[in-house]
């Protein structure tokens, strides 16, 4: 599998040089790996998301970071492909004090994760938990998920919630209740659709 993807890789560097006259596409939002035309080597895109969110009448600024991580040893995921490493940091702030802060890698949810899985698979993303935010403004809700970093494969992933206290304690389990259906009716309908 490893001459394959030398060879692929090595073509594909043949092609790049050979086309370097020609502009190369901006890239899309949905194309969310690199892969590194030297080692053949696939990361997957690194992004922040922050936000502010109110709790007990007191004003929170939390930051997450999503990076793959070069000096991490590369997992090859189910398919045969070779990844980088990521991590997730979430920091959370009140006031300038740090109420949060901590780096998670997919070792910390060992407890979670059956151990067989974790070996070919990484963190494929993290956001803020809004449905579970609208439940429970006591605490921060993010979703973590581990998974097959290939975007295209049907291999499982496991979203786990990270619920974080005002305090800075924090807990881990599989998250539950992910849907993607409208948090309460009628928030599909065009407005305009009303209008009589």
């Amino acid at each position: 599998m490893k001459t394959i993807k030398t060879a692929a890789t090595a073509l594909l560097a043949l092609m790049a040089m050979a086309c370097t006259n020609e502009k190369k596409p901006a890239p899309t939002e949905r194309e969310v790996e690199d892969l590194d035309p030297k080692t053949g080597i696939i990361s997957l895109r690194d992004y922040t998301i922050s936000d502010t969110i109110t709790i007990a009448g007191r004003l929170y600024n939390y930051q997450c970071q999503f990076e793959h991580v070069d000096s991490m040893p590369t997992i090859i995921n189910p398919q045969g492909l070779e990844y980088h490493e990521s991590r997730v940091r979430i920091n959370i702030q009140r006031d300038n004090a740090t109420v949060f802060s901590k780096t998670f890698y997919k070792s910390n949810f060992k407890d979670q994760v059956p151990a067989e899985f974790l070996k070919s698979s990484t963190m494929v993303g993290v956001n803020y938990n809004f449905i579970k935010r609208d439940e429970d403004r006591s605490a921060f809700y993010f979703i973590i998920t581990v998974g097959d970093p290939d975007e295209t494969s049907d291999g499982m992933a496991y979203p786990l919630e990270l619920k974080v206290a005002p305090d800075g304690s924090y807990s881990i389990k599989k998250a539950e209740n992910l849907e993607t259906a409208p948090i309460s009716t009628g928030l599909n309908v065009d407005p305009s659709e009303d209008a009589v």
